[in-house]
């Protein structure tokens, strides 16, 4: 690095001493050879307008070809650019010619302009420095040059004022809001606030309110959470009759649960079921770059919704704003903090907010203050849960109808496959089903395209133009009997669906797909469960040490460690299956991230080191065990795994049908 800067020091220093050098040499130059440079007026002016305007059309011409041109006496005269990065060399021919043909245009270094000009003076070659660029260009470029130097020095004190006086005028409005200055029912201020650059405030017209269009049975899902929902419009509905026993309405709903499960589809449901004034927001939107805009933000929320009784407010994403104070590493008092402030205020302050429901939306209540979930703010909160079996053939009935079939689909068998699918999930898969079809050249979505749609959200895009070399092939075939041999073994735990040797754009090379028994679902997963669970996630890389030795497993078996890892430290750190950590919870373990990195930073490690050397020791005994174990099975079946990997390489594909020739069982 230091060798690069005198490098660029000693060139800038070259430069400049090159220059000088330049210019005094030209001087001296010009001055011994006065009398040879002496040229026609007329002549040098029409050169010199030729060479402005046409120099682009003239033909190239390398340096080392002027210099020898010049030395066989056949150049009359040259022109250097006053930039000594090109020069017009003319040659020395007859008058009679067209003129413009004796011109040849060179790109130079000007390093080699000293040595030029010596052998031009030799050789009494006139040599001129001109500008290649004519005047009235040059007099745009310094007007140009001028009027910008202006307006930068100009538009810094333009935005200062600017600034100066829109913030002037926002603190006017802030402090000075007058009695007789109130908010009409369509939410517009009569004088109109005014924020700093004129940014957005939150404020509609009443047709910009639109009331929802769904309904309660627009939601399938969990009768439960219906039941809820139903309750809380009776509420709004029949609130006299709950006042005269005495009741409070709730003022505030957090619906909460994971992404696509419906939240917002239910609060738009709740505002038309109740012919509500529905008026929604993101969390984000509060947030702003100046202080004070976010809580003002929340006045003008509230503002309009009481303008428009009765009304629902919902708010997207509340943990945008709603984030537990003083949680961060900066744990000071920022715009976040105060727009959580004004929104607790008014939620339940001194303000009146009789006909007022709020509802809000999010899938991270840990992350909540705690001030916003008491009584009094939010006093109901439902938990949106991804849709269970039932459920999910609601879901998929109700999406299923709007495409065009020709026979009725296997819900029941769709629902079994999707365990673990929200509702968004859900119409995803319908809905590439249907392009799958189309694509296909299909006049009605096939029933057989779900299950491919399925596997391409499960596994990703299969690649199947790909050339496998077949080492590759037996390699991948024999990892993947690794782990259909076990699940189909586990028979009274697991069922096994398919096992192929597709490569996938995920980068996988193989996969194989089971799942666990309709009980087992409804149930209780046992330790015996997850540790079967273990042995075959560590099937592959099991099948690969039986067939190729310990020293030649590949890198393979990569994914399936991190899913046995994983599943190992919650049996141990959540699950209580530990034989020293029988009664221990590991807090850090249950969503794999801490969402408040300051706070954790600030209370320090709550766990001993010896907790946490035997939390480790025994997640590595249930993965070390469980690979012992894959190992074991695996060589007792050894001519089953073989025949497995056979059937795999040839047919490339293997479901559960076609296992029964093997007899495993």
């Amino acid at each position: 690095m230091l060798f690069n800067v005198l490098t660029v020091v000693l060139l800038v220093n070259s430069a400049n001493s090159f220059q000088f050098a330049l210019n005094k040499n030209t001087m001296k130059r010009k001055q011994q050879n006065k009398i040879s440079m002496i040229v026609n007026d007329k002549e040098y002016l029409q050169d010199l307008d030729l060479l402005q305007k046409y120099k682009f059309y003239f033909p190239k011409e390398n340096y080392n070809d002027v210099i020898q041109d010049l030395l066989n006496n056949k150049i009359s005269k040259i022109y250097i650019d006053n930039k000594y990065n090109q020069m017009v060399s003319v040659d020395n021919l007859p008058t009679n010619d067209i003129l413009y043909n004796h011109y040849h245009l060179t790109d130079v270094n000007p390093i080699v302009i000293p040595n030029l000009v010596e052998k031009s003076s030799d050789l009494h070659v006139p040599l001129h420095f001109v500008s290649f660029i004519p005047q009235n260009i040059v007099n745009i470029q310094n007007l140009a040059g001028e009027f910008f130097t202006l307006a930068s020095s100009a538009l810094p004190v333009f935005f200062l004022l600017t600034f100066l006086a829109s913030l002037a005028r926002f603190n006017s409005f802030q402090g000075g809001r007058m009695p007789g200055n109130r908010m009409t029912p369509g939410g517009s201020n009569s004088g109109g606030p005014m924020t700093p650059f004129n940014f957005p405030s939150f404020q509609k017209e009443d047709n910009k309110f639109v009331k929802p269009n769904v309904s309660l049975s627009s939601w399938a899902g969990s009768p439960e959470v219906i039941e809820e929902c139903k309750e809380v419009i009776s509420y709004i509905e029949n609130k006299e009759l709950y006042k005269e026993i005495g009741a409070d309405m709730p003022k505030g709903i957090l619906l909460e649960g994971p992404p696509g499960t419906g939240k917002t589809l239910l609060a738009k449901a709740i505002a038309t079921e109740t012919n509500s004034t529905f008026i929604s927001m993101s969390g984000s939107e509060f947030v702003e770059l100046f202080v004070g805009m976010g809580a003002s933000r929340v006045r003008e929320l509230f503002d309009n919704a009481r303008a428009n009784k009765p009304s629902i407010i919902f708010i997207d994403e509340i943990d945008a704003v709603g984030r537990q104070r003083g949680a961060g590493i900066n744990m000071a008092n920022d715009e976040r903090e105060q727009t959580l402030n004004q929104l607790l205020y008014e939620m339940d302050g001194f303000n009146n907010n009789d006909d007022i429901v709020v509802m809000a939306a999010t899938n991270r209540r840990d992350v909540l203050d705690q001030a916003l979930l008491r009584p009094g703010r939010f006093d109901r909160i439902i938990r949106i849960p991804v849709p269970d079996k039932a459920s999910r053939e609601k879901i998929l009935d109700f999406y299923i109808k709007d495409k065009k079939t020709d026979k009725p689909f296997d819900t029941d068998a769709i629902a079994e496959l999707t365990e673990g699918f929200s509702g968004a999930q859900l119409k995803n898969l319908i809905n590439e089903a249907a392009i799958l079809s189309a694509r296909n050249n299909e006049t009605v979505v096939q029933e057989k395209y779900i299950f491919d749609a399925f596997e391409k959200l499960i596994v990703g895009l299969i690649r199947n133009n790909v050339k496998v070399p077949e080492v590759t092939k037996t390699r991948v075939a024999i990892h993947e009997s690794g782990h259909a041999i076990l699940s189909i073994l586990f028979n009274n735990y697991f069922d096994f669906q398919k096992a192929s040797i597709q490569p996938t754009y995920n980068g996988a090379g193989g996969y194989t797909i089971f799942s666990e028994k309709p009980e087992i679902k409804d149930g209780l997963y046992t330790k015996d469960i997850l540790k079967k669970r273990l042995i075959v996630t560590l099937g592959g890389k099991a099948a690969e040490s039986i067939f190729y030795g310990d020293e030649n497993v590949s890198l393979g078996a990569n994914e399936d460690l991190n899913q046995a890892n994983r599943l190992a430290r919650r049996m141990i750190g959540n699950f209580g299956m530990g034989d020293k950590l029988e009664v221990f919870f590991n807090d850090n373990i249950g969503d794999e991230s801490n969402p408040f990195l300051g706070r954790s930073l600030g209370v320090g490690d709550k766990y001993s080191q010896y907790t946490k050397f035997v939390m480790d020791k025994e997640t590595l005994q249930l993965v070390n065990d469980a690979y012992k174990e894959a190992k074991y099975i695996l060589n007792n079946y050894y001519d089953k795994l073989v025949a497995f990997s056979e059937l795999l390489k040839n047919n490339t594909i293997v479901m559960k049908q076609d296992i029964v020739q093997l007899n495993i069982l």
